[in-house]
């Protein structure tokens, strides 16, 4: 289990850096510290061009202070996934400032769990979010987020306080885009409302919004930044003060980036 690890990377702190070592060595007790507020974060990686059957994870912290270390427990499928391995991430958290190498070890002992420990070993502590570690897995299924569960994860402060870590997050295991688009409304023709999903292959400002045949604007739709990801917005047949519209053709036109498209709609009545 986790404790296995983080008890080996809480060791190192003995050799190096004496000052930290004491509760952390000893049973790791959770004392409580300047990290309880922290989250995990376990996303898909960015690589639409992945190799068929291969699943990339993404671990991130956020929410951090002067963080030494860490320890955590990841649960999966064993009959659905194969663990291939855990890279530690260049420019992860804990290298931030001195860009020293950490001390990291992974562990995949018990079939269908995966330990994951590392600490900063250069006397600092570090603060604020970011990447840490990238998991790779062979499935030969759909990734699903209820496959993986996070849990007896623990995160060390530069002055050996110990907290459990409450708020972990799986995020839509399914891949990415590798292009935008906009697809048609789905039921077209409608009434009352319908369904218009897009696809986003990076983080950007996102305009959508419903327009009549002579171009006047009825209703924007979504008008802020979105992640990377594939989205669906509903058009309930109002426009921008709730009243309803008249039946007829209706157009919808997207903006991300230097992307843009228009497409056509019925609403009858």
């Amino acid at each position: 289990m986790w404790t296995r690890i983080v008890t080996s990377v809480c060791a190192a702190i003995v050799l190096y850096g004496p000052a930290l070592a004491g509760e952390m060595t000893r049973g790791l007790t959770v004392t409580g510290g300047r990290n309880a507020a922290a989250t995990l974060k376990l996303e898909r990686a960015n690589d639409p061009g992945a190799e068929s059957g291969v699943l990339t994870l993404r671990v991130s912290v956020a929410q951090t202070n002067d963080l030494k270390g860490y320890g955590f427990s990841l649960q999966y499928d064993a009959a659905k996934y194969e663990f291939v391995n855990a890279t530690e991430l260049d420019g992860n958290l804990l290298k931030s400032g001195s860009g020293q190498e950490t001390l990291f070890l992974s562990s995949n002992r018990t079939p269908g769990q995966l330990d994951i420990g590392a600490v900063k070993i250069d006397g600092r502590g570090a603060s604020g979010g970011g990447k840490l570690v990238e998991l790779v897995f062979r499935t030969s299924e759909t990734p699903l987020s209820s496959d993986f569960q996070v849990s007896e994860s623990v995160l060390v402060g530069l002055d050996g306080a110990v907290d459990m870590l409450h708020h972990a997050e799986i995020g839509d295991l399914k891949p990415l885009p590798d292009r935008f688009s906009l697809e048609q409304n789905m039921p077209n023709p409608f009434n009352p409302s319908t369904a218009i999903s897009y696809q986003l292959p990076e983080a950007g400002m996102v305009r959508l919004a419903i327009y009549n045949l002579i171009g006047q604007e009825v209703r924007v739709l979504v008008n802020e930044r979105r992640n990377a990801g594939s989205f669906t917005a509903t058009w309930d047949g109002t426009d921008a003060l709730g009243r309803r519209v008249a039946s007829g053709i209706y157009l919808y036109r997207i903006q991300a980036g230097s992307f843009s498209a228009t497409k056509r709609m019925l609403l009858l009545k």
